[in-house]
């Protein structure tokens, strides 16, 4: 090969019909050889390292590995179906082989103004764990904004064969859950989580799921809460009070003739109370069965995910909130074994704990049953 400086050459192409809107070819290639480029279907330019055309899934795939880069961009973005690069990164390593494809995150000076992040596919032979072979190949794509597009550039232009299908429809509807939890609407996010584990039970992102919809069937049991304690506070201002009833006592015994409205007026009232009653029992039951739904998946989470720290102190989170308090120290307990770190956080959520315990044993004692106990902590917390 001649001494020619190599630079680098960056050509913007349209891809017509393509779901992606343009991409930039970034090669290191002599510039002598230029002529020997060709284009394939997909209006991609695609060049080795001696500016030979070459198809990029001709060659055995063991031979080859691809670094994926994403841009970080800073743009806030919150239109709906946005997709930020965070979850661009998580959708690449989710979908790709991780013995052919690394993924990172890159800062570029000059960032296009898109909807969504750049991505930089670079291909280089599998010499060592660095970074340093020749490369092969490159592709830049702009405005990777959705995890079709992702799937897209896997499968079509750097031609791995090994994607599967099903996981791309489990993270589509994982992201759409992601996004309704975001805006605060449990029980969509709950549904699209659903629909994320039917699609594909055995994904490696079954514990993020199951973590995701734990949050929102967290979600779904604060806003029973709230309604909870609208309806004992309603109930509580409609009932008399002990000096309003010694008053209609006292009223009924000086003017006998009003003991029958007085006392007639009471009962009345009392039918309206047992309906206020029965809504707060079924809006505490409904905001306990969020909690069980929450619990359950949490510590399903912590099977899959049995080195994740956050995971352990969801299951704690849960499981105090339906007052297993010490079931829910110790899942504070193995998250602080897991990362050190956590200690001084959790220190004081469990002598939270202990003091609850310690509260509910005396209340115990004194005679109230369980029910009551729980539904007054539940309103009162």
């Amino acid at each position: 090969m001649s001494t020619a400086r190599s630079i680098w050459i960056v050509s913007l192409i349209s891809l017509g019909t393509s779901s992606l809107p343009a991409f930039a070819l970034v090669t290191r290639t002599p510039l002598r050889l230029l002529a020997q480029t060709k284009t394939v279907n997909d209006g991609a330019i695609h060049m080795n390292g001696d500016g030979i055309f070459a198809g990029v899934g001709d060659e055995s795939k063991s031979l080859y590995r691809w670094g994926v880069y994403v841009s970080q961009s800073s743009n806030k973005n919150k239109e709906k179906g946005f997709i930020p690069s965070s979850s661009i990164i998580e959708a690449f390593v989710s979908l790709s082989p991780q013995e052919d494809v690394t993924v990172y995150p890159a800062n570029w000076k000059k960032q296009p103004k898109s909807k969504g992040p750049t991505v930089r596919c670079i291909r280089r032979k599998k010499t060592d764990a660095t970074n340093r072979s020749p490369i092969l190949s490159a592709i830049e794509i702009n405005n990777v904004d959705s995890v079709d597009k992702v799937y897209h550039i896997l499968t079509k232009h750097m031609k791995l064969q090994s994607i599967n299908p099903k996981a791309c429809e489990c993270l589509k509807c994982y992201f759409q859950g992601n996004e309704r939890l975001e805006d605060g609407t449990p029980s969509q996010a709950i549904s699209f989580y659903n629909r994320a584990i039917s699609t594909s039970e055995t994904t490696p992102l079954s514990g993020s799921i199951l973590m995701k919809r734990s949050k929102a069937y967290l979600k779904r049991a604060s806003n029973h809460r709230k309604l909870l304690q609208l309806l004992v506070s309603d109930l509580s201002s409609s009932i008399p009070d002990a000096p309003t009833l010694q008053i209609i006592h006292q009223t009924s015994l000086s003017n006998p003739s009003l003991a029958p409205i007085l006392y007639g007026r009471l009962a009345t009232d009392s039918k309206g109370y047992q309906m206020k009653f029965r809504s707060i029992r079924f809006r505490h039951d409904m905001y306990e069965f969020a909690l069980l739904h929450a619990a359950r998946d949490s510590l399903r989470a912590t099977q899959l995910l049995s080195n994740d720290a956050n995971a352990f102190i969801l299951a704690g989170e849960c499981l105090a909130k339906l007052r297993k308090l010490k079931e829910s120290t110790g899942y504070y307990e193995k998250a602080v074994e897991l990362d050190s770190s956590l200690e001084s956080e959790l220190k004081g959520v469990m002598e939270r704990n202990r003091v609850s315990m310690e509260f509910m044993e005396v209340a115990r004692s004194g005679g109230l049953s369980a029910d009551t106990l729980r539904l007054a902590l539940d309103v009162a917390d």
